[in-house]
């Protein structure tokens, strides 16, 4: 009894504090370029190919600001485009969050430097009531002919229940990076 008692308390303790994290994933994917792995990645129609929590993306809706710029999801993203991307289960538990490219960044091979690239994307709102401030990074860079990227999620939770999400996003990037995308990436 006392046992139980115990991790009920470490785990109130836990879903209590609210955290931010950062979890990383990285992968090798075998026979791509950097500048193939990096459309793909920046391109959000290929997003629910990777990601299991990703159900679809649409055009980020031009009535929350008129000045945004509106932009097709069927092709890659450039710096400042806007694209929501719904995930959860949908029409049960329907999640969004509007992400923004901050950087769309390719580095082409020279012969000072192998070819690589930076993508990242951020969204100040987040997930409402659960997370604000989230981004994720891709960097991209070649390892003979084939190429590494590392992913980094950052997270400010501002509701607790937000701290169960480190473990399940982690397993959930890690399952995309080394496995998700090289079966995507085989059959596009």
């Amino acid at each position: 009894m006392n046992f139980l008692c115990l991790l009920l308390l470490s785990i109130s303790s836990v879903l209590s504090q609210v955290v931010a994290f950062t979890i990383t994933s990285t992968s090798t994917i075998k026979g791509r370029s950097t500048a193939e792995l990096q459309t793909f990645l920046a391109t959000p129609t290929n997003w629910p190919s990777i990601v299991l929590s990703s159900f679809g993306v649409e055009e980020a809706d031009a009535v929350e600001n008129k000045r945004a710029k509106i932009n097709a999801v069927d092709r890659p993203l450039k710096k400042g485009e806007r694209v929501k991307e719904i995930f959860g289960l949908p029409p049960l538990l329907p999640l969004a969050v509007t992400w923004t490219c901050q950087q769309n960044v390719v580095i082409k091979p020279n012969k000072k430097q192998v070819g690589g690239g930076c993508l990242e994307f951020f969204s100040a709102d987040g997930l409402s009531g659960i997370a604000e401030n989230c981004s994720m990074k891709f960097e991209i860079s070649a390892v003979g002919d084939d190429t590494k990227v590392d992913m980094t999620v950052e997270i400010d939770p501002v509701n607790p229940i937000a701290n169960l999400a480190p473990l399940v996003l982690k397993v959930d990037n890690d399952l995309a990076l080394k496995v998700l995308l090289p079966l995507a990436l085989k059959n596009a």
